[in-house]
């Protein structure tokens, strides 16, 4: 069928029972089947695709897919592997990226593990936060190396990332505690407003309960 995915594609229903009883183990059937799929396409002359395991950015969840076509946004998620995508297509340090990254309002964090040489990354947009790995394995700290080309080096770019993700950090704190003071001077005018309003009220329910008096 042609489906909405906009190719010719077939549904495979199959069962692990055996006619005995006994079942076919599905154990890394994942990796199984895309090494079958891999030989089917070299047999019958097909278009040979990338294996999930040698790809290097992972793909759109049917989730997402659903999502872009609903409302025509982009997950989170796509929208970070867009972003890494557009700014390494130039020669980076890991600082560099990094700083660029914030000024587009996504906020990274990076672990090292009690060592200096930095192990893992994060990204952060709207609130939202993936590790690398969920990107895809060229969006690591050593998949950006080594698919992006950004340029690292411990000695020279630890100081001044540190100093980038304090900074990113400080300010999320500032703009926390301005939004928080604004709100309780918002929520205190508000409860000083229904307190005087209640007041005027009660006035006004004893003014009209008192007796007129008579004019002679």
């Amino acid at each position: 069928p042609l489906a909405n995915r906009g190719h010719d594609h077939a549904h495979i229903v199959a069962s692990r029972i055996r006619l005995d009883g006994t079942t076919v183990s599905d154990s890394w059937d994942y990796r199984r089947s895309e090494a079958v799929i891999r030989q089917l396409e070299q047999e019958y002359g097909l278009r040979s695709l990338h294996s999930s395991q040698e790809k290097d950015c992972r793909s759109s969840t049917t989730g997402e897919q659903r999502l872009l076509a609903r409302t025509g946004e982009e997950s989170v998620r796509v929208q970070l592997q867009r972003s890494l995508d557009q700014i390494t297509r130039y020669s980076l340090t890991m600082p560099q990226l990094i700083e660029q990254l914030q000024q587009q309002g996504i906020n990274v964090r990076v672990s090292n593990q009690q060592t200096d040489q930095i192990k893992g990354i994060s990204y952060e947009l709207k609130g939202i936060a993936f590790s690398g790995t969920h990107l895809g394995k060229a969006y690591t700290f050593t998949g950006l190396q080594k698919y992006r080309g950004v340029d690292y080096e411990s000695c020279r770019d630890n100081e001044s990332i540190k100093k980038l993700i304090e900074k990113s950090i400080s300010s999320s704190a500032e703009i926390r505690i301005e939004t928080k003071s604004f709100t309780q001077i918002l929520n205190t005018e508000n409860s000083r407003k229904s307190k005087n309003e209640s007041k005027n009220e009660q006035e006004s329910k004893i003014l009209k309960n008192c007796p007129r008096e008579l004019e002679l």
